[in-house]
């Protein structure tokens, strides 16, 4: 996999990238992600990016042509899909390396310690929260009133007083037990923190570096055109 220095620094910047290029640029940063994702070895979330990619163009590209009433609003949507697919992306290939081999690669990345542990912790907390939905919709299912069953969408109110405020006392106490976990780490002390992992520049690495690179002139340069 590609080092996690270059993975966060890759992820900032295409966050800036997304912001400035066009539609027609945002093709070639969707085609520079899943590269990317076939550097860290996750092919079947590079063709399923290619495919995201490929019906929103067709989507925003027909409903500008189109006149429908709403196609401008649905232009925009498709436009801004497109625009943070490859963040949430690249964002989920960081999710994937280990909390202690990221957390070496921030602190040799000079990154300021809340920085770090804030980032950290929002890393852990979102995949715990996404399980415990799963939780909640599994008992809510068994007694029929999970939203994921058409019947209950007739009861918006219900469906949501059923699933959030369960989620919120769960968010709650997963808050509470990340914070515990990171004290008895010692998350909290202001010595350097050692760890068993070894970050190292790679080719891949550099080879990110220069797709990147390629993928930044390109999208610039169609916006100069």
């Amino acid at each position: 996999m590609v080092d996690p220095r270059i993975q966060f620094l890759i992820l900032v910047a295409v966050g800036c990238l997304v912001m400035v290029a066009d539609v027609q640029g945002l093709l070639l940063v969707i085609l520079f992600s899943a590269g990317y994702l076939l550097m860290n070895r996750n092919v079947k979330k590079a063709i399923r990016l290619l495919l995201a990619g490929s019906l929103l163009f067709w989507g925003y590209q027909t409903v500008t042509v189109s006149s429908l009433t709403y196609g401008k609003t649905l232009g925009l949507l498709f436009f801004l899909l497109l625009r943070f697919l490859p963040i949430l992306t690249i964002a989920g290939t960081l999710r994937q390396v280990p909390v202690g081999k990221l957390m070496l690669g921030l602190q040799q990345l000079r990154l300021p310690k809340n920085f770090v542990v804030t980032l950290l912790v929002a890393i852990r907390f979102f995949p715990l929260l996404k399980m415990e939905n799963q939780a909640i919709q599994m008992s809510a299912g068994l007694r029929g009133l999970s939203y994921r069953q058409p019947r209950n969408w007739l009861r918006p109110f219900a469906c949501f007083e059923y699933t959030f405020v369960p989620l919120m006392m769960r968010t709650l106490r997963i808050a509470d037990e990340l914070a515990a976990a990171g004290m008895t780490k010692g998350i909290d002390s202001p010595a350097q923190r050692t760890s068993i992992y070894r970050n190292r520049i790679a080719l891949v690495d550099w080879l990110a570096v220069l797709g990147f690179c390629v993928c930044v002139v390109m999208v610039l340069g169609l916006k100069m055109r």
